[in-house]
């Protein structure tokens, strides 16, 4: 038997919803919270992230606005983790266009030797 397009999809859901709620891992394409809230957007017409982070924003001119993008704030993430790893030293080259922020807040964590 065939289900419809909207009954596979809350089969879906429900399938989803039953396994994190039983402790599995969810991630993107397995959270049920996250997938309802997508198809919402999009019946909005709101468009989808263009970066890797998956996800959706009220387009801002038409376009999808730039904070919203999950790829302008991947290189502060990568940052932070190495930051906040011990006996990793970070140096200042590698900060980027956040150097001024990180530096101000966390002096003593950067090296400023090349």
């Amino acid at each position: 038997m065939k289900l419809s397009p909207l009954a596979a999809t809350v089969a879906r859901l429900r399938c989803c919803q039953a396994a994190r709620d039983a402790g599995y891992p969810v991630s993107y394409t397995t959270d049920p919270t996250w997938l309802v809230h997508v198809a919402i957007n999009r019946r909005a017409g709101w468009p989808d992230d263009p970066s890797h982070t998956r996800g959706s924003a009220r387009p801002v001119n038409g376009r999808y606005p730039a904070k919203a993008s999950g790829d302008a704030y991947n290189h502060l993430r990568l940052i932070a983790g190495e930051i906040n790893t011990p006996r990793l030293i970070v140096r200042y080259a590698r900060l980027g266009e956040w150097r001024s922020y990180i530096t101000a807040r966390l002096p003593h964590r950067i090296t400023m030797e090349s």
